[in-house]
C-alpha cells in the first residue's frame, strides 16, 4: 500500500502541474512477454483505440508517425510486437537482422518520444507500476527512455520492491545521474491506545 500510495499522489501532482500522462503496470506471469508493461502506455500515447478495426488503428498509426517522427516511417511495422498489432512487413523492415530490430524499434519510439514531448506544454508523466515484474525487452526500453529524457520534460515513475530472487535485477536505469530514488521501509505496526488493534504506517525513509 505504500508504493501505490506514494504513486496516486505523484500521478495527482502531476496533473495539477499539466503533466500529460501515461500508465502501465507489470504483471507476475508475464515476465517472459515481451513490452507488456509498455503496450497500454504506447497505445495511449498514439491515441489509438482498441475497439477500432485493425484497418482504422493501422491507419492512424500511420498517422502519427508520419506526423512525429516521419523519417522512421519505415520501421512502424516494428510496432506490431510492441502493440500486439498485426503489421505487415515492409522491405525496410524485412531485411533487418533480428538483433537490429529492437535497436530500429526503439530508435523510432524515442523520436516520437521528443516531437511529442517538446510540444506537449508542461511535459509528459510515464508510471510503470510492479518493475520488479518487468520482462527484458521492456527493461531495455526502459533504460533507453531513462537515458533519453534528461533534456526533455519527462517525468517517469517506477515503483517496485527491491529484488527478492535472483532473475529479478535492480533496474538499470538507478544508475544514471538523474535518477532519484525514494525507498519505502517496511511497514511497522503499534498499538492503539486499548492495546488491541494494529495500525499499518509506512515510514519513507
Amino acid at each position: 500500500m505504500g508504493k501505490s500510495r506514494l504513486v496516486a499522489e505523484a500521478i495527482r501532482l502531476a496533473r495539477t502541474q499539466g503533466l500529460e500522462g501515461y500508465g502501465g503496470a507489470c504483471q507476475s506471469d508475464g515476465t517472459q512477454t515481451s513490452y507488456l508493461v509498455w503496450k497500454p502506455i504506447w497505445w495511449a500515447f498514439f491515441d489509438l483505440d482498441p475497439e477500432a478495426p485493425l484497418r482504422r488503428q493501422v491507419h492512424n498509426l500511420e498517422s502519427e508517425i508520419e506526423y512525429l517522427a516521419p523519417d522512421r516511417l519505415g520501421a512502424l511495422p516494428l510496432l506490431g510486437e510492441l502493440l500486439g498489432l498485426s503489421l505487415q512487413e515492409n522491405d525496410f523492415t524485412q531485411a533487418l537482422e533480428p538483433k537490429h530490430r529492437r535497436t530500429a524499434l526503439e530508435a523510432l519510439l524515442l523520436d516520437c518520444l521528443r516531437a511529442r514531448a517538446r510540444e506537449a506544454g508542461k511535459g509528459l508523466l510515464f508510471v510503470l507500476e510492479d518493475l520488479h515484474w518487468i520482462d527484458s525487452a521492456s527493461h531495455d526500453l526502459l533504460e533507453r527512455v531513462a537515458r533519453a529524457i534528461p533534456e526533455l520534460p519527462v517525468l517517469v515513475i517506477l515503483a517496485y520492491r527491491p529484488p527478492e530472487i535472483a532473475r529479478v535485477q535492480e533496474p538499470r536505469v538507478e544508475m544514471l545521474p538523474h535518477f532519484t530514488r525514494l525507498p519505502l521501509s517496511a511497514l511497522f505496526t503499534r498499538p492503539d491506545r486499548a492495546g488491541s488493534a494494529c495500525q499499518a504506517v509506512p515510514a519513507l525513509s
